[in-house]
């Protein structure tokens, strides 16, 4: 019999006394139901690990990145017994904080959320058989506070052994799943054993609020958990679980734990978990990658009642090349269903920049169909990817919608125009040398116009001599 038939079995027993089995039967179903659970467990806490972050006390610039110089720590004790971190070359002080991990790569990756290793000077991260080693972010994203981690090689030391878990899919979940989670709880997994708890999943695509400030604009731009994404747990996840496993009765990893309870004060008794559905599964082969999560934008503001109608549509965007106006509804992108702004938003996310997105819209009483190229959303905080393309001459280049939010709403940027911006200026470079700045606008390199990253490569690939770049302050030669 199988899980959910020995569940409905003790269900039937409670709920008809005349006709309970025996007490040894009770007890067997009990024991069957705890053997279940206790596999799942077996099966997934080699891969929970505990991380440790160690962050220089007014440093938000995050470190332990792969590729840079780590920082040379020692432990210490402050007054009144508060345990800190020295870091000799600079003397500062930073407080001792901890999360936790999974480990989801053949080469040790181990996922874990954002905030848990954002601001990192260095981290430390203890596995299974007392295991300790030092840890370098290879990816992170604060949009969908996601990071990969992976094992810092050490000339003369072996190689970490760490067991990767099985990916289960959360799109597959119900209401009332029993679902179990494992972490750091408390900072109690110094011995590399993570803690567990269990309870059903509330709910599913919840949302958290966004801290709100003067005139009710959110504080800070949108992440995907501010839309209907997260998981709800009846199971409240303490402190330090952020970034640990979310378990199916199988041991399949189906979420990774953020937020414990809601900022604002609700949901005491609640948890919240990313799901690794296609969208959460897609982020960490990307991150694993080292490479950076980039999202899908349409470039429209939503209407007064953030429906799934067009509210105004930016000039020189995705949607005023695809012939949006405004009062349009949209009622699918690809194959999507929308039924408001935030399901609009979720399936435009989906998709990359430079890809096609199919909308079928209506308008008044017609039904229409759009194709429209995305341009770039622009992600607010530290994004941090080590796989990056090579530069050009000492410049790297991003579509103009990502050089960032210029508005008091999250979801509108200011009119991109047709060009590509300057979003890194190596020092000492040709182009540096030139006089090209960061933040800049290339409209066109050579007489030929490049309107997003993919056609200036095209175009400066094989380029000999000064180079011409036409940008919105003038012309700049590139030797």
């Amino acid at each position: 019999m199988n899980v959910i038939g020995i569940l409905a079995t003790l269900v039937i027993a409670v709920a008809s006394p005349g006709d309970q089995p025996p007490a040894s039967t009770a007890e067997d179903l009990v024991g069957a139901i705890e053997t279940v659970m206790e596999k799942a467990i077996a099966k997934a806490e080699p891969s929970v690990v505990a991380i440790h972050r160690f962050k220089a006390s007014g440093g938000e610039t995050t470190g332990a990145v792969r590729g840079r110089r780590p920082t040379r720590i020692r432990e210490g004790f402050a007054p009144f017994g508060q345990r800190v971190i020295e870091i000799p070359d600079s003397g500062d002080m930073i407080s001792f904080d901890f999360g936790s991990g999974v480990v989801v790569g053949d080469h040790g990756e181990i996922l874990t959320t954002f905030h848990v290793v954002k601001g990192a000077s260095r981290l430390l991260v203890r596995a299974a058989d007392r295991q300790e080693f030092d840890a370098e972010i290879v990816a992170g994203d604060p949009r969908s506070d996601l990071a990969i981690i992976a094992p810092t090689p050490v000339d003369g030391m072996p190689v970490p052994k760490l067991k990767p878990i099985v990916l289960g899919d959360a799109a597959k979940l119900r209401k009332g799943a029993f679902l179990l989670a494992l972490g750091n709880a408390f900072n109690a997994a110094r011995d590399g054993k993570p803690s567990a708890s269990w309870g059903i999943l509330s709910n599913v695509a919840r949302r958290l609020d966004p801290e709100l400030g003067e005139m009710n604009f959110p504080r800070r731009a949108l992440t995907l958990p501010n839309y209907p994404t997260l998981l709800q747990l009846d199971s409240k996840l303490n402190l330090g679980m952020s970034g640990g496993a979310v378990v199916n009765l199988r041991g399949e990893l189906v979420g990774i734990t953020t937020s414990a309870a809601s900022p604002l004060g609700f949901d005491a008794m609640a948890g919240y978990a990313i799901p690794m559905d296609k969208l959460g599964r897609r982020a960490v082969e990307i991150l694993k990658d080292g490479r950076e999560i980039e999202y899908g934008m349409l470039g429209i503001r939503a209407d007064t009642h953030y429906t799934n109608r067009v509210g105004d549509v930016q000039p020189n965007s995705p949607a005023a090349l695809g012939q949006l106006l405004v009062g349009d509804e949209i009622i699918k992108v690809g194959d999507e269903p929308v039924t408001d702004f935030d399901s609009l938003i979720l399936a435009i996310n989906a998709y990359s920049p430079g890809e096609e997105a199919k909308l079928k819209i209506r308008r008044g009483e017609e039904t229409l169909d759009r194709t429209v190229i995305l341009a770039k959303f622009p992600v607010d905080g530290e994004v941090i990817a080590t796989n990056r393309p090579k530069p050009w001459r000492g410049i790297r280049v991003d579509y103009a919608s990502a050089l960032g939010l210029r508005t008091s709403s999250p979801l509108l940027l200011d009119a991109p125009p047709l060009a590509v911006a300057v979003v890194e200026v190596e020092p000492g470079s040709p182009a540096a040398a030139a006089g090209v700045k960061k933040g800049q606008l290339i409209r066109q390199v050579e007489g030929k116009p490049v309107e997003n990253p993919r056609r200036f490569a095209a175009v400066v690939a094989g380029l000999e001599g000064p180079v011409t770049l036409e940008t919105e302050q003038g012309p700049i030669v590139v030797k």
